[in-house]
């Protein structure tokens, strides 16, 4: 406990947490079309869990954050009835919604200074506390999708704690049970998060003795995992259903022909993610060649034991173990538990290079190292938070106000309000649309251009199919605005065959187009 206390291991965990607040601030509102998949998702399947159901929601499966969401809204209405949150939610769910965000933060905050302190403790050295605590700083992917209410900023905390229980575990000789169980209780709660954080479960493979790696460590996970996703189990099916089909395909997300993957595009692929994150895939490469240095020194009896670099072995192993998991559908942000432990490999890196070089050279390479990383990291963050400033004030640039009178039409996918909610609700098995529709603009539409998990394509009012004909029958004219224009194209030719829009315009992230109006608001005469 007093090592929690020092003070060099609190800078950097709340230097990160005020990061993504900012972030959170110059990317409001959430209903923008960077934010609301699957922010929104999140929310609504949280005011389930809030009503005493099961969440819908399962893909990721996420439900630990689904169950602090509910949490969340609870404690924002103390002794007030699940009917009167949801009410509230329903009709304020920005507010909510940053709230719940926000209650993310102290997680991943306490879980860098858990990570700082087990470095402390097993090197001696602040600087290599520090180094290890500066992973979420070295990639503006992670900061990007750790602002947000979804299993990224949960992902984070959990790789940390796992990286910790490394380092406490290369203090001891032989970890017993407790600390077999420990990891078992981390791997469980992060899969829960998201599926893909089972890779990191090679982590602890050369630490662990045999008992305790083979039978209670793989005990503990599966039971964690279990009591983390147990408010979903009902919702079981949903699941299995996704699942069974990414794990057939070989295309992303459940696409393409037969078979787990495609043998000819993977390799391409996990080079491209390789290639994409440089300073993850140098660090990994220095961690390797440091390895095999040792192994030969050991070898010829010219290097003393050190448990450091079993920890070294098991980081590489799980980092290079994500990217051939994720490489069948290569989305960067699915790399973030690999990246969080690019500052504890750096820490076995500092720590097996010491004894191959000269005090005075190791300490000048461990002084610029850091600076080098503080350089990477007020870069990494200030052009991350200046780039989500930019999208808002592009997304909030555009006013729709022009259009008054005219259907809005939101189409996949579109920042607006009434389309974030009507999408989340759609993960919500549609619970919440019949009172949604009892106050939300009317002339407000939603057209999903994509089959999406658990429904298809088609154009609704918070719900209910609509026809476009009908919609433009009742307002005379429509806008249509939507960040993928590819997908519109096809259907509109098949929902009303002939029909060309009278004028296009667009933002940074958006198309807007437009029938029996044009982009200045102006009606056209027919």
């Amino acid at each position: 406990m007093h090592r929690l206390a020092s003070p060099i291991l609190w800078p950097l965990p709340l230097a990160f947490a005020a990061l993504l607040s900012v972030m959170l601030w110059v990317s409001l509102p959430l209903w923008q079309v960077f934010n609301l998949d699957p922010d929104y998702y999140y929310l609504l399947n949280g005011l389930r869990m809030v009503e005493g159901l099961a969440p819908t929601d399962l893909s990721h499966p996420g439900t630990p954050v689904q169950a602090i969401i509910a949490a969340v809204l609870r404690l924002m209405h103390p002794g007030e009835g699940s009917a009167a949150i949801v009410d509230q939610v329903l009709k304020d769910p920005e507010r909510h919604l940053i709230v719940a965000t926000l209650a993310f933060y102290p997680f991943v905050a306490l879980a860098l200074v858990s990570l700082g302190a087990a470095v402390l403790a097993a090197t001696g050295s602040r600087t290599a506390a520090l180094v290890a605590q500066s992973s979420p700083f070295l990639s503006a992917i992670i900061a990007k999708f750790g602002l947000h209410a979804k299993p990224e900023p949960l992902i984070i905390a959990a790789a940390a704690a796992l990286a910790a229980l490394g380092f406490a575990a290369v203090r001891t000789e032989r970890p017993g049970d407790r600390m077999a169980g420990l990891f078992g209780l981390v791997m469980g709660f992060g899969i829960a998060c998201k599926l893909q954080f089972a890779a990191l479960g090679l982590l602890p493979l050369f630490l662990l003795p045999a008992r305790q790696l083979f039978v209670v460590y793989p005990l503990a996970t599966i039971a964690a995992f279990f009591v983390f996703v147990s408010p979903a189990l009902p919702s079981a099916d949903l699941f299995f259903d996704l699942w069974g089909r990414i794990l057939t395909h070989s295309g992303a997300y459940g696409t393409g022909e037969a078979g787990i993957v495609n043998p000819t595009k993977l390799p391409r692929a996990i080079l491209k993610l390789f290639s994409g994150k440089w300073l993850f895939t140098l660090v990994i490469v220095v961690a390797l060649a440091l390895l095999v240095f040792y192994f030969r020194l050991r070898r010829r009896g010219l290097l003393g034991r050190d448990r450091m670099a079993r920890l070294a072995a098991g980081l590489v192993l799980a980092q290079v173990a994500t990217v051939v998991m994720i490489a069948k559908q290569p989305a960067s942000h699915y790399m973030i538990p690999a990246l969080m432990l690019t500052g504890p490999t750096l820490v076995t890196v500092w720590s097996l290079s010491r004894p191959l070089m000269g005090e005075t050279a190791f300490r000048r390479l461990w002084l610029a190292v850091p600076m080098v990383l503080a350089v990477i990291a007020i870069s990494a963050a200030w052009r991350q938070t200046r780039e989500l400033d930019g999208w808002t004030k592009d997304a909030q640039g555009f006013d729709m106000s022009r259009f008054a009178g005219c259907a809005k039409i939101g189409f996949d996918a579109s920042s607006s309000l009434g389309y974030a909610l009507q999408r989340g609700d759609m993960n919500a098995q549609g619970r919440y649309s019949p009172k949604l529709a009892a106050f939300m603009p009317r002339d407000e539409y939603f057209w999903f251009t994509n089959d999406h998990t658990w429904w298809n394509r088609s154009l609704m009012q918070w719900n209910q199919p609509v026809r476009l004909t009908d919609i433009l029958a009742r307002h005379g004219c429509a806008v249509l605005r939507g960040s993928q224009p590819w997908t519109l194209a096809p259907e509109l030719a098949k929902e009303a065959p002939g029909l060309v829009p009278d004028d296009r315009c667009s933002t940074s992230d958006e198309e807007i187009f437009t029938i029996n109006v044009r982009c200045d608001g102006s009606k056209v005469a027919r």
